[in-house]
Parts: C-alpha cells; structure tokens; sequence
C-alpha cells in the first residue's frame, strides 16, 4: 500500500500537482490542513482535493479556520484589501466553503496494519505564551510516550500493530520513531518554508510504501507566482508574496 503524505498547500496548485504528477498511483491521501490561504489559487485547490475525496484523509488546518470565519462572521473577521485573504473570499463559492467546512479538526482511522491519529498541529504553549513546536518537545521528551499519550486520549480503540501520528503546521519535514512500529510524521509545507522564509525550491512531502518511510522534494516553476506577487495592492502582502516565492 502506498500513502501520500502532505500537508500545509497554502493554495498552491503548481507544487500540488508537481507531486501528483510523480506519485498519482498512492492508494491514498493523507492531508494535515492547511489547504488555502497564501497561495493564488484556493477555489482550484479545493476543487483538487475533492475530486479525490474517495481516497483522502484530511483534516482542517489553522489558515482554513480562518477563512471559514471569515465567510460565516465576516464583521468580525476584517482582513485588509489587496492581499491573499480578499484573492481568497473572491476566488471561493458556496462549494468550496461547504467542503471544507465538513472536515474535522482532528481523524482518528486504520489503513492496513496501522492506525493512524491525523492533526494539522501538535504544538503547546508554554506557560510563558511562547509557542513550543512538537519537534522541539520531542527532543527533549520521549516520542513514544508523546505518541501513546496521544493515542489513548485520541483513538483509545486503536488496536493495529502499528501506529502513526500525522500532523503538519511548522512546515518542517519530521519523522521520528516513537518505539516499535510506531512512527510520527511530520511531511513540510507544499508551498514555503517556515521561519526564516527560505525561498521555496521545492515542495516536501512523505510517501509511505509498505512501512517504509520515504522523505521526499520536489521542485517546481515559482517565478510566475512572484512575479504575480507584485499585482497586490497591499505593500506588505506583495512583499510577503515575494518572499514565499523567490528563487535566490
């Protein structure tokens, strides 16, 4: 059986489909969230996925969230004219909101031999407020516990030979063994890199074959994305356009 593992597209259809050209004979799709905002093309990501929604696992990540509040409390949630979010709200119908809408926060299922917990993010906070990445937890605490924990709060009926956490959020490709048959996996961004904003060269994913775990890139044409970057009206968001997409 062949997974593929992605998370955090941001509306970026050019890296969707650069991966799917290489790796459209998975069985299945696993997504951790994240699907629209930052990205040029949300109505024709969306429509991506459901078009593939008989073999997909997915679940709702922080910027969809945001966006669904837009559209269902929109006096509440006011965005600046001129950048992704109004490209969004222009670019969505009745469809897509009604799609995204129906996924859950968080999925709980089994696929062969493995049960599988599915999240967009498994960070905490700290007690200061500061934001305490998973992969940062799990350096100084023990992932097996971390995934135990996980499991018996989250799919206390998991009862697979193996088990695997998916979740997305920091952009950064993960996978750490969490003891015997169990794994947590992170797969990166399909659109840019987090942080630093480091020029997106390639879209991350992770495809998942047989128990093996293959942590894979792939790059993809950005110069037309920034060179679209430059037609917002908003400074800020043209400059933070550019910089999800330069090649430099």
């Amino acid at each position: 059986m062949k997974l593929l593992i992605l998370s955090d597209c941001h509306a970026n259809l050019d890296s969707l489909n650069a991966v799917w050209s290489r790796e459209n004979d998975c069985d299945y799709i696993i997504f951790a969230g994240d699907m629209i905002d930052f990205g040029f093309h949300p109505r024709e990501t969306v429509h991506w996925f459901m078009e593939r929604k008989d073999r997909l696992f997915a679940v709702r990540g922080n910027h969809d969230e945001e966006i669904l509040a837009h559209r269902y409390d929109p006096v509440s949630h006011v965005t600046p004219p001129g950048n992704f979010q109004e490209l969004t709200y222009q670019q969505m119908t009745e469809e897509e909101y009604d799609f995204l809408q129906a996924l859950p926060h968080e999925r709980c299922f089994t696929l062969g031999d493995t049960d599988f917990y599915l999240c967009h993010t498994a960070d905490e906070l700290t007690p200061d407020g500061e934001v305490c990445y998973a992969e940062q937890r799990l350096a100084d605490h023990s992932a097996r516990a971390f995934l135990l924990e996980r499991f018996a709060s989250k799919f206390p009926g998991a009862c697979a030979p193996k088990k695997c956490m998916v979740y997305g959020h920091s952009h950064l490709q993960w996978a750490a063994s969490a003891g015997p048959n169990n794994m947590i996996l992170n797969p990166g961004s399909l659109s840019y890199h987090f942080g630093s904003f480091e020029p997106v060269r390639c879209a991350d994913y992770i495809v998942l074959e047989d128990g093996a775990v293959f942590l894979k890139h792939m790059d993809f044409d950005t110069q037309h994305l920034y060179n679209r970057a430059g037609s917002f009206s908003d400074p800020e968001a043209a400059r933070l356009a550019r910089a999800f997409f330069r090649r430099e």
